[in-house]
C-alpha cells in the first residue's frame, strides 16, 4: 500500500505543478489584443456583403 500511496502523492503533485504552470500561462496571456493585421483588414473590407445593408443609403459606394 506504500508504493500506491506515494505514486498517488506524486502524481498529485506533478498535476497541481502543471496546473499552476497553465495558469501562470493564462494569466499572462489573458490579456493581450490580438496583433494588428493590415492585410487582413483589407481582405475584410473587400469580402464584406454591403449589399445585405438595407437600411443605408450609400449600399454601393465601397
Amino acid at each position: 500500500m506504500a508504493t500506491f500511496d506515494i505514486v498517488v502523492s506524486t502524481a498529485s503533485v506533478v498535476v497541481a505543478g502543471m496546473t499552476i504552470a497553465y495558469m501562470a500561462y493564462l494569466a499572462r496571456v489573458s490579456g493581450r489584443d490580438r496583433p494588428h493585421d493590415p492585410e487582413r483588414l483589407r481582405r475584410f473590407i473587400a469580402n464584406a456583403p454591403y449589399h445585405l445593408l438595407k437600411g443605408e443609403k450609400n449600399n454601393g459606394s465601397r
